[in-house]
Formats: structure tokens, sequence, C-alpha cells
């Protein structure tokens, strides 16, 4: 269920939402494939992760497992995990409950990078998380997946904040929001969870552009962002 600003909450079953992408998500996703991204010779795709993605996601998870494993607690130990430690994983994603929603990003059918939007500080906020495949680092993807995610976090679902947040000491993580017009908002303390962390993060954010049209948050219907 999502809560709305006054207060009162909307039904809306995941599946029934990831299975008909929004409109408004839907216009982006068919702008994006109108043209070939950006040094490959197929459009970047995305999706909310599905079940037909799983063999797929197996194998990007396993790839980016030396990069993952130093920034990702859950990564750890993904490289031995078994059949049933991966379905519950992926499972885990796909049911997570609304508002939160973990996409796939595909080119040429090959997933080069995933993307969430979590709960964070308040109903009115929400978080980016993502990773992209090693071997397309420094293609852009990253800050496609960041574009993305802002788009529907602002335009379907109206959230009044986005944070994008990172380990000091993940350099790469640190030049991206500001690419994508973040700004510092502030610092804090956690128990490290991962191989390379210190830490100690960095919190950027981004607020909603004004005059954008009421959203999921702002009260508008759920129905009114669902694909006949």
């Amino acid at each position: 269920m999502i809560t709305g600003n006054n207060g009162e909450h909307t039904n809306c079953k995941k599946s029934t939402y990831n299975r008909k992408m929004s409109n408004a998500t839907q216009e982006l996703r068919d702008k994006a494939s109108s043209k070939n991204f950006p040094g490959f010779d197929y459009p970047l795709e995305f999706s909310p992760i599905r079940s037909h993605h799983k063999p797929a996601m197996i194998k990007a998870i396993w790839s980016s497992h030396q990069q993952l494993r130093g920034w990702i607690g859950w990564a750890k130990y993904s490289r031995s995990w078994d059949t049933r430690t991966i379905n519950r994983f992926i499972n885990d994603h796909i049911n997570d409950p609304l508002p939160n929603q973990h996409f796939v990003f595909l080119i040429g059918g090959e997933i080069v990078g995933m993307g969430s939007l979590v709960k964070c500080y308040t109903s009115h906020d929400s978080q980016i998380a993502l990773w992209t495949i090693p071997k397309h680092h420094g293609k852009g993807i990253g800050r496609a997946i960041v574009d993305t995610l802002t788009y529907v976090a602002f335009n379907v679902w109206g959230f009044h904040t986005l944070y994008y947040e990172h380990d000091s000491q993940n350099e790469s993580s640190k030049k991206l929001p500001q690419k994508c017009g973040f700004i510092l908002s502030h610092t804090r303390e956690i128990e490290k969870g991962a191989e390379n962390e210190s830490g100690y993060w960095f919190s950027w954010k981004k607020f909603r552009p004004e005059g954008l049209p009421d959203a999921i948050i702002q009260g508008r219907p759920v129905e009114d962002f669902i694909v006949p």
C-alpha cells in the first residue's frame, strides 16, 4: 500500500504495478528505446525485476562479485550462493512492498546494471541504490540509471526528496551524484558491512522540481499511471 499526502493508503498490488508499467515510465522507456545507447548497437532498456530475469541476474551478480563484495554487504558470499539462496534473494526484490522498486537495465538483452528506489528518511523521501557491470564502467550507464530512477521517483511517485548515499572510500560513487545534479545533504557513520567500506558515508539529495503534475504521493490515483 502507498501513503498519500492526506495520510490515507492506496491499495496497489506489487505484481499488478510491475506487470502494467506506469504511463509516465512507459514514455521514458519509449524515449530511451528510440535510439541506441552511445557506444552500443542497442538502446538501454529497463524493467522491474521479474522471474524471467533470474538467469541473467545470476550471471550479472557472479560476474560482478569482486566489485560488489567490496561495497555491498550482501555480496560478500554471493559467488558461493546455492540455488535456494539465489532464488530467495531475487524473489525478495520482486516482492518488496511498494513504493520500493527494483529494476534491471539491459542493452541487447544483457543486464548492464541494476537500480532501486527504496524507502528512506520519511514517507515522502526515497533513495537510489545501484550498481553496474564492471566491464561497462565509464560508459555513462550509471548516470543513465540515476536519471531514469530520478524520473520515476519524481514523475510517477512524486517523492519530495531523493537521496543518493555512498561510503566515503567509494571514489566512483562520489562523482556520480554531482554529475546528476544532487547536492551534499549530510554525512553519517554506520557499521561497516563490506570489505572496502570506511563506515563514513556521504548523503546527497535532490528535490522534486516545482511545477510537475501531481503524482501518486500527491494523491493522484495509481490507476492514472497504469497502461490499459
